[in-house]
Formats: structure tokens, sequence, C-alpha cells
């Protein structure tokens, strides 16, 4: 006798198989994040502290707009 199979098994292995041939997977594009270094410079600082995400993510704003002051003031100088 073949195994019964529950309806709700049917219809799920019969959506997952119809999604996966219909679309193709995309890459995912990598978002640059300078969060790794900031908290490796915050443990060495304060081990025993942490960051939430959204003080991690002004924290990224906050070297990003650093770094592009820096290459302007950078681009601007000239060798007099």
């Amino acid at each position: 006798m073949p195994p019964k199979v529950s309806s709700k098994g049917a219809k799920k292995a019969g959506k997952a198989k119809a999604a996966r041939s219909g679309d193709k997977k995309r890459k995912r594009r990598r978002k640059e994040s300078y969060s790794i270094y900031i908290y490796k410079v915050l443990k060495q600082v304060h081990p025993d502290t942490g960051v939430s995400s959204k003080a991690m993510s002004i924290m990224n704003s906050f070297v990003n707009d650093i770094f592009e002051r820096i290459a302007a003031e950078a681009s601007s100088t000239r060798f007099d």
C-alpha cells in the first residue's frame, strides 16, 4: 500500500516546485558597511557594551559622511 499524503503536504509540495521552476534566482548585491569595524573598535574600548542596529546605522552614516568630506577636501587641495 502506498503511503498516505495529507492534502496540506501535497499542496505545499506543488507550490514549491512551481515557484522554483518559474523564477530565476537573482544574486543579492552586497551592501557595504563599516559595522564590523565599528563593532570591533567598540569591543576594544568597552568590551561589555553592545550597540543597537539603529545606533550602528547612525555610526555607519557618520563614517560615510566623514570619508566623503575628507575625499572632497583632498580633491580640492592642490600642491602649492
